[in-house]
């Protein structure tokens, strides 16, 4: 009980950091004309970094600021098509290379951008925004491809935060997504410490669960050491196949009760 009062004080203490240090950068930008998102987050890297802390800026962009980037970049890009066709008329070689030049640094930028808003930060996976994004439709309600989804869920996760802190929750996290990534699926961090593992229908579930149940036994090996202690990490997981159209929610439950059956199972048998 201790340990979880020390973890939510110290997530008091981080919160009020940020907040002086968003106050530190409101105060420099101010008397500023325009101010882009990428020079926000380098001032408050470096606020950050005065203060000894070991923050990633580019995790704090907000949707407005998301959406200033983005506009930005339509701009430049439309600006780089202008150019272009301008070049190719005139048969102008070095007006040309110029746009090629600033035409990468976009494309650059953009994979940048797309990074940030497609990948979970703690553990390098898929976020859920993009799962929503490109595996469903506007409605984000219903499928519109088919494949096989595995739903992966930590073992007695709780239990290893509220024992050794979340700072080794945040490992073990970080560990599973990593050996998850080596069985040719596309993971998602789906929210706290549960995952999805995405197949193409090219893939078959029973090889689906060959794949997941070898990784499993590899996860069962690793042994955390933390100090005196010790401690190993297993999942349960729920394997079903999803066709375009279907509910997700009904894709999602169906793997849920496999994966909960399966839970209760290997708890009873340990």
């Amino acid at each position: 009980m201790d340990h979880v009062l020390f973890n939510d004080f110290e997530e008091i203490g981080l919160k009020l950091t940020h907040a002086m240090i968003t106050s530190r950068v409101k105060s420099i930008i101010e008397p500023m004309e325009i101010v882009f998102p990428s020079q926000y987050g380098k001032l408050y890297a470096l606020e950050a970094r005065a203060m000894n802390i070991d923050l990633h800026p580019e995790e704090l962009l907000d949707s407005e600021m998301l959406d200033e980037k983005v506009v930005r970049h339509v701009i430049t890009l439309s600006s780089c098509a202008e150019k272009a066709v301008t070049a190719i008329e005139t048969e102008d070689k070095a007006a040309l290379h110029a746009v090629l030049a600033e035409a990468k640094a976009l494309r650059d930028e953009i994979n940048s951008l797309r990074k940030i808003v497609y990948e979970d930060a703690l553990t390098k996976s898929y976020n859920r925004k993009w799962f929503e994004d490109l595996y469903l439709d506007h409605s984000h309600t219903t499928l519109r491809t088919e494949g096989t989804i595995a739903i992966i869920d930590l073992n007695r996760f709780k239990e290893i935060n509220d024992t050794f802190g979340h700072l080794v929750g945040d490992k073990v996290l970080a560990h599973v997504a990593h050996k998850l990534k080596e069985i040719d699926g596309e993971v998602v961090r789906y929210g706290g410490d549960e995952f999805l593992v995405i197949f193409p229908s090219e893939i078959s579930p029973e090889s689906v669960e060959e794949k997941i149940e070898t990784m499993l036994q590899r996860c069962n090996k690793k042994v955390f050491r933390i100090n005196s202690q010790s401690f190993k990490v297993s999942f349960s997981y729920g394997i079903t196949v999803f066709k375009a159209g279907f509910d997700l929610e009904t894709v999602i439950e169906t793997a849920d009760r496999k994966m909960y059956r399966q839970k209760r199972y290997r708890k009873m048998a340990s």
